[in-house]
C-alpha cells in the first residue's frame, strides 16, 4: 500500500477549517469596519480618494498597528487554504496557493475602499502592505506546518485517558499563553530601542517594584501572574511526560523563556516578577496533582462521583465571587435613576464598538478577561452534570447551565452599569457566555475522555 503523503491532511478536516475560515472572514470584515458610523461618498469622490490614499512613515509606537493587520490575515489565509487542501496532487496545491493569495489582496484593497465610507477608519497603502504580506505568511505556514497541525487536531478525537487530555490541554493552554504574551508582536532587536523600553520602565529588575496601584491592584496583579503558570506544570505532570519536580522545573524554564522573549516586544514589560509568581504558580500545580500509585477501589470511584458534585459547586460559587469581585472593583455603585438610565444605553451600542477605542493589545486583553473569568464558571457547570447518566436530565441540565452562564454574565454587566469607571457592554455579556459556554464544553470532554482511558485500562 502506498504510505499517504507527509503534507495529507483528514477529509474530515476540511468541513470544519472551512467553517472557521468563513467565520473569520465574517469577523475580519465586521473589525475593520466598526464602529460602522457609516457616511455617504460619491463614487467618483471614493475612488479619487482611493488613489492618492498615503503611505504613513510609522515609528516604532505604530509598529503594533502595522503588526496587528499583519496578523490579521495570517489566520485567514491558512484557514482558506486548509479548507481547500487537495489530498494527493502537488501540482494542484501549487495552484490553488497561487489563486488564493490575489484574492485575498483583493480582499485586502476591497476592504481599505470599503473604509473611505467610514471616517473613523484609517485607510493607507501600509495596511493592505500589511494584509498582502499577512495573507502569503498564512500560506506559507500551512505549507510548513499543516499536516503536523492537522494531525494534532484529529488527535483529539482518540484522546483517551487523563494522560493524553492533559497532553494535548497543555499544548493549547501554552500556545495561547504564549501568543497572548507576545502580542502585539512590535518586535525589536535594536539594542537602542531596548534601551529606551527600559529608560521607560518597561524593564523591571527589582522584584515587584512595577506593578502600579493600591493594594487591591498589586494583589491582583500577583494573583494573576501565579494562577497563570499553576495549569501548566499541573498538565505537565498529569501527562506523565515529567516528574512533579520536572514538571516545575519546565514551567519556569518557559517562564524563563517566555520573558527574554517579551524583551524583544517593544510595548510589553520584562519583569523579574514573573519569574518569581511563575515558581509559585507552578508550585501549586505540582502539589494539586495526586501521588502516584494510590490504590483506587470501585468505591473510591463511586464516591468521586460525587466528590466532582461538590468540587463543581465550590469552582462555581468561588469563580463567581471572584468575578464579580473583578468586574465591580471599586465598587463606587451610583445609584441615581438619571444617571443608570443614560448608562444602560451602553448595552445596546454596535458590537464590538467599544473595542475599537484603544490599543489592540488592549481590545485583545479585554476579550480574553472576558473568556478567561466565565470559564470555571463553565466547568463547575460541568463537574456538576457528570454524575448524570440519563440522557434526558443530561440535557436538561445543559440547557440550565447555559441560561445560568447567561444570568450570571447578565448581573455582571449589569452592575457595571452602576459603576461610572466600568463599560457596561452586550459585546461583554456574549464573550463571558461563550467563555462559560467554552468551559463547559471542555470539561465535559475532558472527563468523559479522561474515565474512557480508565476503563479501557
Amino acid at each position: 500500500m502506498k504510505p499517504p503523503e507527509p503534507a495529507d491532511r483528514p477529509r474530515t478536516g476540511r468541513s470544519l477549517f472551512l467553517i472557521a475560515a468563513l467565520g473569520y472572514l465574517v469577523f475580519v470584515i465586521y473589525g475593520s469596519l466598526v464602529p460602522l458610523e457609516y457616511r455617504p461618498v460619491s463614487w467618483e469622490e471614493a475612488v479619487e480618494r482611493f488613489r492618492h490614499i498615503p503611505f504613513l512613515n510609522l515609528g516604532i509606537g505604530s509598529r503594533a498597528d502595522w503588526v496587528a493587520n499583519l496578523l490579521l490575515f495570517i489566520p485567514l489565509a491558512y484557514l482558506a487554504l486548509a479548507a481547500l487542501w487537495p489530498r494527493q496532487s502537488t501540482a494542484a496545491r501549487i495552484i490553488i496557493s497561487a489563486l488564493l493569495w490575489p484574492v485575498l489582496v483583493g480582499l485586502a484593497f476591497a476592504i481599505e475602499f470599503t473604509q473611505i465610507f467610514f471616517p473613523q477608519r484609517t485607510v493607507s497603502q501600509n495596511d493592505i502592505l500589511a494584509e498582502s504580506l499577512g495573507g502569503l505568511v498564512g500560506i506559507g505556514l500551512w505549507w510548513w506546518n499543516g499536516a503536523a497541525v492537522s494531525r494534532w487536531l484529529a488527535a483529539w478525537r482518540t484522546a483517551r485517558g487523563p494522560a493524553s487530555v492533559a497532553e494535548r490541554l497543555l499544548v493549547a493552554y501554552l500556545v495561547v499563553l504564549f501568543g497572548y504574551s507576545l502580542l502585539p508582536l512590535d518586535l525589536t532587536i535594536s539594542p537602542v530601542e531596548v534601551y529606551h523600553k527600559w529608560q521607560e520602565g518597561k524593564v523591571v529588575l527589582v522584584p515587584f517594584s512595577g506593578y502600579p496601584g493600591g493594594t487591591a491592584e498589586w494583589l491582583y496583579e500577583v494573583a494573576t501572574d501565579i494562577a497563570l503558570w499553576i495549569p501548566v506544570s499541573l498538565l505537565w505532570a498529569v501527562s506523565g511526560r515529567r516528574s512533579r519536580l520536572g514538571a516545575w522545573r519546565w514551567a519556569v524554564l518557559a517562564a524563563l523563556i517566555l520573558e527574554g522573549l517579551q524583551l524583544l516586544v517593544y510595548s510589553r514589560v520584562t519583569d523579574i516578577s514573573d519569574i518569581l509568581t511563575a515558581m509559585v504558580g507552578a508550585g501549586i500545580g505540582v502539589w494539586l496533582v495526586p501521588a502516584k500509585g494510590r490504590p483506587q477501589t470501585r468505591a473510591r470511584n463511586h464516591e468521586g462521583r460525587g466528590g466532582l458534585v461538590w468540587l463543581g459547586m465550590a469552582v462555581f460559587s468561588l469563580g463567581t465571587l471572584v468575578m464579580l469581585a473583578v468586574f465591580w472593583y471599586p465598587y463606587d455603585f451610583v445609584l441615581e435613576r438619571s444617571f443608570l438610565r443614560e448608562r444602560i444605553q451602553l448595552l445596546y451600542q454596535v458590537p464590538f464598538r467599544a473595542y475599537y477605542y484603544g490599543t489592540e493589545f488592549r481590545a485583545v486583553t479585554s476579550l480574553i478577561q472576558r473568556l478567561a473569568f466565565f470559564a470555571p464558571l463553565g466547568a463547575g457547570l460541568a463537574l456538576m452534570v457528570t454524575p448524570l447518566r440519563d440522557r434526558a436530565l443530561r440535557w436538561t441540565f445543559h440547557l440550565v447551565a447555559v441560561a445560568v452562564l447567561a444570568g450570571v454574565a447578565m448581573v455582571a454587566e449589569l452592575g457595571q452599569v452602576a459603576l461610572p469607571g466600568k463599560n457596561a457592554d452586550s459585546t461583554d455579556w456574549a464573550l463571558e457566555l461563550i467563555g462559560g459556554m467554552a468551559g463547559y464544553a471542555v470539561t465535559l470532554w475532558a472527563v468523559a475522555r479522561s474515565r474512557g482511558g480508565a476503563r479501557g485500562s
